[in-house]
């Protein structure tokens, strides 16, 4: 279900993990909290492709995820822009997909902006070369996405 207050997102997932989405057309990343939503960790990237919803539903069970964070990238004026659309269908799929398999979960939206450029500063280092890095980026833009919104839970 696809929640606009922030509170019932919160009521919702309260004392449980919550994992985040960074949409891109080809991949997607993932990163997930602990219980109290006071750590966030990288967790991997997922190929946008037919088996995404499966594959995505598998691991929201196997983790037992009770709510869903996604990444929206505003323009620097909040306005919306056709990522965001994009983003948007993508995440109604997702919430009808899982209605459909008796697996509801509360779907939240959180601003994306410069996640990416951010994510690419903070993992120059860590990877031996920039082909595992592009690899690898997706998930650390979730982190960091999912960072910001527990920092605005304090």
């Amino acid at each position: 279900m696809l929640i606009r207050n922030i509170k019932e997102f919160l009521e919702k997932t309260f004392q449980k993990k919550i994992i985040c989405l960074d949409i891109g057309k080809v991949k997607i990343g993932l990163a997930m909290s602990d219980l109290d939503k006071k750590i966030s960790t990288p967790f991997k990237v997922m190929k946008r492709d037919a088996n995404f919803f499966p594959n995505l539903k598998k691991v929201l069970v196997d983790f037992e995820i009770s709510g869903i964070l996604v990444g929206l990238p505003l323009n620097s004026d909040l306005s919306k822009n056709k990522m965001c659309h994009f983003i948007e269908d993508m995440s109604k799929n997702l919430d009808t997909f899982l209605k459909k398999n008796k697996y509801e979960l509360p779907i939240f939206f959180w601003d994306e902006s410069y996640t990416s450029i951010e994510a690419v500063d903070l993992t120059k280092n860590l990877f031996k070369n920039q082909k595992k890095q592009k690899k690898e980026i997706d998930k650390y833009a979730a982190n960091i996405i999912l960072k910001d919104f527990i920092s605005n839970l304090e």
